[in-house]
């Protein structure tokens, strides 16, 4: 199951959904477009930063402060990209390490398979 706009908004800003998500967000963190994924998410908790668009003073200060921003944050994001992934995992219940192994035990076009397998067990198990 799918996360409506404002779920995934939330999830988008670092919150936890709830249990009914749990194979959605390990199939969001293991798909071929994962880093595309986080990129997504990494924009929308950039979006305030255009705020400083409404600071006082020359219009090229202004633009410069957020593409310097936009800039020092996509680095430190996709610099710690594995780890904030694995983050999101355990905060919904899913072991450390998870989708690591699944990104490198399945090709990219079998991960949402294994994916549904590794949830699977993972829920029977407890």
């Amino acid at each position: 199951m799918r996360p409506g706009p404002l779920r995934w908004l939330w999830y988008a800003v670092g919150g936890t959904l709830p249990a009914a998500y749990r194979h959605w967000v390990l199939w969001d963190l293991t798909a071929g477009t994962w880093v595309l994924r986080h990129f997504a998410r990494v924009m929308v908790q950039f979006l305030p930063w255009w705020l400083l668009l409404l600071v006082p003073g020359p219009l090229s200060l202004r633009v410069s402060m957020v593409v310097l921003a936009y800039v020092t944050g996509l680095y430190f994001s996709l610099s710690f990209l594995e780890d904030a992934a694995e983050r999101r995992l355990v905060k919904h219940g899913y072991p450390a390490g998870l989708n690591r192994r699944i990104r490198e035990e399945s090709a990219p076009h079998d991960r949402a398979e294994v994916a549904a397998m590794y949830a699977a067990y993972l829920d029977d198990d407890g």
